[in-house]
């Protein structure tokens, strides 16, 4: 709720709980003893656990050109948000253009800013969108006032006689105003406790679930993902035996007029079909469902979450792509 609250203090109080995390101890762990089976707090008191789940999430990625630079946020935390809010100036840049920053543009543009996103890829949404369905989601977003430059990587900022951003440099020499750049680039997993126990091998009493935690090479970031994890965590330490069953992979663009799902992989040959402003797309690997994009509807979601990684035939795809 975070890209839609800002530059809204009244929004932005609303998303505070009015109680407490249910927290045991309020106080920041700063080392795991390993060997000890202990965990250390800031004030160096330690506490004993039999198993221990790290669930540290991730950060904001961030650049090191823009270490330091008076201008230059990211969007992660309520702190975050509240600091856009109060410093926000025109020009705006976005630089990333996948969904948090994409949502964020779209927050930004209804609330009176010029904004741009720059995308270094060739598409926004790349993970999640074909060229078919990302050209047409820039089209409607530029409608609505966006800006939109894809395929293009800032190499250097300009600041004024305050230190104050002013510009970015893009490669092909080319200057963009800018005095707020929001960057959206992803996130890294927050492992610092971890590297600083020296976890050279497994440790049988020590598990790791979200974005924290890779499986299979790959760190999706998505609540789906943490959650399931979190409830293989629990029916095991409970006494039972289960395996981690990846979920199905989805994500939604947010946007009050239009709605957009990914679902899994959507890469590859599609079998698709573009009626005006829908487009469905269905990938298939094997013979089973690995993949959809429905854009524009979400008639066909139903079906999509209940054979992904299913058998499906090309004749059951023809059949949704009749409209």
């Amino acid at each position: 709720m975070l890209p839609h609250s800002l530059y809204d203090k009244q929004a932005l109080a609303h998303l505070i709980s009015p109680t407490d995390p249910p927290y045991l101890v309020k106080k920041p762990v700063t080392a795991i003893f390993c060997e000890e089976k202990q965990v250390e707090t800031g004030d160096g008191e330690r506490y004993t656990y039999d198993k221990l789940i790290l669930a540290t999430g991730s950060r904001s990625r961030t650049l090191d050109l823009f270490s330091g630079t008076d201008g230059v946020c990211t969007l992660r935390t309520f702190s975050d948000a509240k600091l856009i809010g109060d410093s926000i100036r025109n020009p705006v840049v976005v630089l990333g253009g996948g969904l948090l920053g994409l949502e964020t543009a779209l927050s930004l543009s209804r609330k009176g800013f010029d904004v741009t996103v720059w995308e270094s890829s060739d598409r926004i949404l790349v993970r999640q969108l074909d060229s078919k369905a990302a050209t047409m989601l820039k089209t409607r977003l530029e409608k609505k006032g966006l800006t939109i430059r894809e395929g293009v990587r800032t190499i250097g900022r300009r600041l004024d006689s305050w230190e104050k951003l002013v510009a970015l440099e893009m490669e092909g020499s080319l200057e963009i105003p800018c005095k707020t750049l929001i960057l959206s680039l992803g996130v890294s997993p927050e492992i610092t406790l971890a590297q600083g126990a020296s976890l050279r091998t497994s440790d049988e009493d020590i598990y790791a679930i979200g974005d924290c935690a890779e499986y299979a090479g790959q760190i999706p970031g998505i609540v789906p993902v943490a959650l399931a994890m979190a409830e293989t965590i629990v029916a095991n330490l409970t006494g039972g035996q289960k395996s981690y069953q990846e979920p199905v992979l989805f994500t939604r663009f947010k946007d009050e007029e239009l709605q957009v799902v990914s679902v899994g992989s959507v890469t590859g040959n599609p079998l698709s079909k573009e009626n005006g402003e829908r487009y469905e797309a269905f990938f298939l690997k094997d013979g089973n469902l690995v993949g959809a994009i429905l854009y524009g509807s979400v008639e066909h979601l139903k079906f999509v979450r209940g054979n992904y990684q299913k058998p499906v035939s090309e004749e059951d795809i023809s059949a949704l792509l009749d409209f």
